[in-house]
């Protein structure tokens, strides 16, 4: 039986790790210790609670969760409730100006970039997030090169794994769609 966290490697583009984590009921393995991530969910979705999702959501961006790329089955839903509990955030200050209500996003997590790709193939998907961390100046060299955590259902984690193992053949398969 495979380990739920596993180091697949430490050399995607930008010097990062990528890490593979078995989703199991929608929550956060508390082993896993990143300074700051980017998330890859692949899961079916279909049946998850809104609550449930958010509640994974806020718990990965207490833990600097930086990017959320989602794909499967009802994966808007995942991208619809991360960008709620990202708002909902607790250190962002909200106020009222002008008959308008303003929020001023916290220094903790000032960002938050959030994609759903259900009509894409997992590889089209996986290919996003693993070669779509924005670099350059400004917010993300605060930060450092973020580790890419793909969050798997069982019933993806080898294909993912591959994926992951093989850029190669991520890059191959992520073109047949282009």
């Amino acid at each position: 039986m495979a380990e739920r966290v596993q180091r697949l490697r430490d050399d995607l583009p930008g010097g990062r790790d990528a890490l593979l984590v078995e989703l199991t009921n929608w929550v956060w393995p508390p082993e896993i210790k990143v300074a700051w991530f980017q998330a890859f969910i692949a899961a079916d979705a279909s049946d998850a609670r809104d609550e449930t999702i958010r509640s994974l959501a806020t718990t990965m961006l207490q833990r600097r969760c930086g990017k959320m790329t989602a794909w499967g089955p009802a994966c808007e839903r995942v991208h619809f409730q991360f960008d709620w509990a990202y708002l909902e955030w607790p250190a962002h200050r909200r106020e009222r100006r002008w008959g308008r209500w303003r929020t001023t996003f916290s220094d903790e997590i000032p960002e938050l970039s959030t994609t759903s790709h259900e009509d894409q193939s997992l590889a089209r998907a996986l290919w996003y997030a693993t070669y779509n961390w924005p670099s350059g100046e400004g917010f993300y060299d605060r930060y450092g090169p973020a580790t890419l955590v793909a969050l798997v259902e069982p019933i993806f984690r080898e294909e993912v794994s591959a994926l992951l193992l093989d850029l190669e053949r991520l890059e191959r398969e992520s073109d047949d769609e282009a």
